[in-house]
């Protein structure tokens, strides 16, 4: 009777014990998508890579939001050695504005009052703590985007930067892309922010547009206005801009192409150009031809206007695209102020301030790299 009593008390405590088991792990169940999130810290993103025209292949990548945006909401965790704040797919949206489409292939940036402009750059994935190097030489790089709720005051940026693929890790002892640190660009050097080659592929809103490079010479001697090619300002004013009178028109989505053309056609070669091709609505646009003859970026065209270019396109670009870039994407600028991106939108750049909007985002999406006619 003893023995029974005591088989009976130890199979109580067994299923006490894996009821107990049971309900931490239903309640684990419910914090697993949080658990994912901050163990691998970025968003699932696919790119493609082509080889030639109509082969493109799929291409894994990650999103991770800049370190100083995660500061503004952890507790002013600003600092990159030490901020090891990882935010959820839930925070990425209400936060920062960021939505990655259910194919992976389309990300829509929302502006957010409260941290406008936050920084997103490309990893090689969710896991791995690199970015993702693009080496643009002999290549062209093409995307979809929709800047139509883009108003006055905003700039959608879609660009590259020299940053370290370990977001400076080895030299400075930062945290690493999972956390989105080691930013760097052309503008003045800053606290845990140095200088390093920028290229702009578009800074843009519905209204005007610039394809830019900023060239380097040594260390923290980079351009900060750079060479830039912007069609209104030099006379095409009918080119870009809201409405079907213009040859893009910013109210439908459209098709940014960017070639790099090299002096030898070689993937080693220096740069000699940077060509321009827009498609919307099945036309292909070229980029207009403005005074002396240009249609593109080039040594002679940013002399020929007397625009800033320290070391040149063909030599200073050349190497900053031969040590491999990081694409950088955002939406910044002051919804309440339509003046503030004057030095983009307001003549004689632009037509501002004469469209805004009170729930602006822009949208990138099918974002292919491959050699020249590949992507098209």
């Amino acid at each position: 009777m003893e023995k029974h009593v005591n088989r009976r008390l130890v199979q109580l405590l067994i299923t006490f014990l894996v009821l107990v088991n049971s309900a931490l792990l239903a309640e684990g169940a419910d914090e697993n998508p949080v658990v994912e999130d901050r163990t691998f810290g970025a968003l699932d993103f696919i790119v493609q890579t082509c080889s030639s025209l109509g082969n493109c292949q799929p291409l894994t990548t990650g999103l991770v939001v800049d370190n100083n945006w995660r500061g503004v909401y952890y507790n002013l965790c600003y600092d990159p050695k030490k901020c090891d704040k990882i935010p959820t797919v839930n925070e990425y949206q209400t936060l920062f504005g960021l939505t990655v489409s259910p194919s992976k292939t389309s990300l829509t940036l929302k502006y957010v009052a409260t941290a406008p402009g936050p920084r997103i750059y490309l990893t090689t994935a969710s896991g791995p703590d690199s970015y993702q190097m693009v080496y643009l030489l002999n290549r062209e790089i093409s995307f979809d985007v929709d800047l139509s709720t883009v108003g006055c005051g905003l700039n959608a940026a879609f660009f590259f930067v020299g940053m370290d693929a370990d977001g400076g890790k080895a030299k400075s002892g930062y945290k690493g892309p999972v956390y989105g640190t080691g930013y760097c660009d052309a503008q003045l050097a800053q606290t845990n922010k140095p200088n390093c080659y920028e290229l702009d592929i578009i800074e843009s809103n519905s209204l005007t547009t610039l394809l830019a490079t900023h060239t380097c010479k040594g260390t923290n001697n980079c351009e900060p206005t750079g060479c830039g090619f912007m069609p209104y300002p030099l006379g095409k004013t009918n080119f870009y801009g809201r409405g079907s009178s213009y040859c893009v028109d910013t109210t439908k989505p459209f098709t940014v192409t960017t070639r790099f053309v090299t002096v030898d056609g070689e993937d080693t070669g220096n740069l000699k150009e940077i060509q321009r091709i827009y498609k919307q609505n099945g036309r292909t646009i070229p980029n207009p031809t403005v005074g002396g003859n240009f249609n593109s970026l080039s040594d002679a065209y940013c002399s020929y206007y007397g625009l800033n270019n320290i070391g040149g396109i063909s030599a200073s670009m050349t190497q900053g695209l031969k040590n491999g870039m990081v694409l950088t994407m955002g939406l910044w600028g002051d919804l309440k102020n339509p003046d503030f991106m004057g030095w983009l939108d307001k003549p004689p750049y632009g037509p501002c301030p004469v469209y805004s909007n009170s729930n602006p985002n822009v949208t990138y999406s099918n974002i292919k790299y491959g050699p020249i006619g590949s992507t098209a």
